[in-house]
């Protein structure tokens, strides 16, 4: 029983990724300091700088360690960071499909420079873009609960344009696609894309994971040479030149997102289960 626990928490612990990136941490501030805002509305560019420049400093190192070692980030870093969210919600004119990209830009800056660094393994570079595209999902919810509380508690609500799109609005309707298998089990990749068929949402995702094209032709019900065919038609209509660059960009455009796993509950013991039957079944009066 010992054994079969350990080995079991041996391959759901996750992998230290060897990247070096807690000691990059004055590169990427300075990356950071004036990155492309070209995911967001002209109306909201400056805005999301100035915050940017106060986020940045807060966050950084410990999104780097979280990226580099797979661990979730601390609790204090969350709470500074709801502290600026809540600070910032005076600003009425900030529509929230502004903070809803708020995270594109430091994607953008993360995917080059793993560009930049292309570790031998390609692996590596899918696990840190998965890792890295988890941590902006969550300092990213964490910022929009906080900001829209304290919106609402200042009764700042102005209405979005109808005009204004949020990455989650233009897939509306569509199934997501996932798997969990990444980094032993504790990442969710999810595909979501509104110009991709329900099989090359699946197919990338499964690309994502490190899945062969005859893997991925046995789990979608196709043939070898579709797979290749459906994953170079991406490749071609987003302009990018092999699988691992795909997949570092549908991070960056956000068509993957990566979360943590849903942990499955852990099963009662049989005596507990029996007691828990036998409460139901017969109540007891109050």
């Amino acid at each position: 029983m010992t054994t079969r626990t350990s080995a079991s928490a041996a391959a759901a612990a996750p992998e230290h990724l060897g990247l070096g990136l807690p000691d990059r941490v004055d590169d990427f501030a300075r990356l950071l300091q004036n990155p492309s805002f070209s995911d967001v509305r002209d109306d909201g560019q400056a805005w999301l700088q100035r915050c940017y420049a106060e986020i940045v400093p807060l966050v950084l190192p410990a999104a780097l360690h979280a990226v580099e070692s797979g661990e979730p980030l601390p609790a204090e870093c969350l709470l500074a960071l709801r502290a600026v969210a809540a600070g910032s919600a005076s600003d009425t004119d900030v529509q929230l499909s502004v903070i809803l990209r708020g995270a594109l830009p430091a994607l953008r800056v993360f995917a080059a420079f793993m560009h930049e660094t292309a570790p031998a393994d390609p692996r590596q570079t899918v696990l840190a873009m998965a890792r890295a595209a988890r941590v902006a999902h969550e300092l990213g919810s964490c910022w929009v609960e906080a900001w829209s509380d304290a919106r609402a508690a200042k009764g700042h609500l102005a209405p979005e344009p109808a005009s204004a799109t949020a990455p989650e609005a233009s897939v509306a309707g569509r199934p997501a696609t996932s798997v969990t298998a990444l980094d032993g089990g504790l990442i969710e990749l999810v595909a979501v894309d509104p110009t991709l068929t329900d099989a090359e949402a699946r197919m990338l995702t499964l690309a994502a994971y490190g899945h062969s094209n005859d893997h991925i032709a046995r789990a979608t019900s196709y043939s070898r040479q579709a797979v290749g065919w459906h994953l170079s038609r991406i490749m071609r209509a987003w302009k990018t030149p092999n699988r691992t660059a795909l997949v570092a960009l549908a991070f960056v455009k956000g068509v993957l997102v990566a979360r943590s796993a849903p942990r499955t509950p852990r099963a009662l013991p049989a005596s507990d289960q029996a007691g828990t039957r036998k409460s139901l079944s017969h109540p007891t009066s109050s």
